[in-house]
C-alpha cells in the first residue's frame, strides 16, 4: 500500500518552489492570464464541507487557460470557485486545475484538450475540521466545448448552463459524490477587471490547507 504521507513528501520539492514564485507575483496574473467570469450556484450534499449542506449557495466561478494556448491545443485549465457561505466574514476561495485522475496524478496539473475532458482537482489536499487530507475534484456533466477557446465557453453559456459534478477523494480510497456546481450567468469583465481568488486568505476556519508548508508557501 502506498503510504499517503510519503507520496505527499516526495512532491513537495516539485511544488514548493512554483508556488514560492507565484506567491511572489501574486498580485500579477502570470499563470491563467485569459479567463471568463461567470455567476451560478453550488449544492454540498456531504457534511465534508462548511456551511449547511442541500443547499444553493451563490458562487462566483472564472474558468480559465494556463497559459492561454490557442483553442486546439492542450492547456492546463482552471476553475476557481468563490463561494458565499451563509457563514463566516469572507467567502471560500476554491482552487481547481486540470490533472489526472489517479491517486497521485490528481496532484499534477495537467493539459486538458478541452472543456469537456478536463478533469479537475485542488492539487493539494485540504482538511475538514482535522480530518483526514482530502482532494475536492470536478467533472463536466452535459455538454462543455470540445476545445480550450474562452469564447466556445461564452457560446455554450449563450446555449446552457454548464453543470460540474463535485466529488471528494483520499489518497487511498475513490472519489465519492458530494455535490454540483450550476454556472449561468456571464459577467462581462476585462481579464484586468476579474477578481483574484486566494484560497488562503479566504478559507473558512473548519478547513486548512494540507501540508501546512503549503499554506506558508503561498
Amino acid at each position: 500500500m502506498v503510504d499517503s504521507g510519503r507520496a505527499l513528501d516526495t512532491v513537495r520539492s516539485a511544488f514548493v518552489g512554483p508556488f514560492r514564485i507565484a506567491a511572489s507575483v501574486r498580485h500579477a496574473r502570470v499563470f491563467h492570464p485569459k479567463g471568463l467570469v461567470i455567476g451560478g450556484t453550488v449544492e454540498f450534499n456531504s457534511s465534508w464541507w462548511p456551511g449547511r449542506t442541500r443547499i444553493s449557495l451563490p458562487v462566483t466561478a472564472r474558468m480559465s487557460g494556463g497559459i492561454g494556448t490557442p483553442s486546439m491545443i492542450p492547456d492546463v485549465l482552471g476553475l476557481a470557485l468563490r463561494i458565499d457561505l451563509d457563514e463566516g466574514p469572507t467567502p471560500w476561495d476554491l482552487l481547481l486545475a486540470s490533472s489526472g485522475t489517479s491517486s497521485l496524478t490528481r496532484m499534477l496539473p495537467l493539459p486538458a484538450t478541452g472543456w469537456n475532458t478536463a478533469r479537475y482537482s485542488s492539487l493539494m489536499p485540504l482538511s475538514s475540521t482535522g480530518g483526514p487530507p482530502t482532494w475536492v475534484l470536478a467533472e463536466p456533466v452535459g455538454e462543455h466545448p470540445p476545445t480550450t477557446s474562452i469564447n466556445a465557453l461564452a457560446d455554450a453559456l449563450a446555449i446552457a448552463p454548464l453543470v460540474f459534478s463535485l466529488q471528494l477523494a483520499t489518497f487511498t480510497n475513490s472519489p465519492t459524490p458530494s455535490g454540483r456546481v450550476v454556472l449561468s450567468d456571464v459577467r462581462d469583465l476585462a481579464d484586468d477587471e476579474q477578481p483574484s481568488f486566494d484560497p488562503v486568505v479566504n478559507c473558512p476556519p473548519s478547513i486548512a490547507l494540507r501540508p501546512e508548508w503549503l499554506a506558508a508557501a503561498r
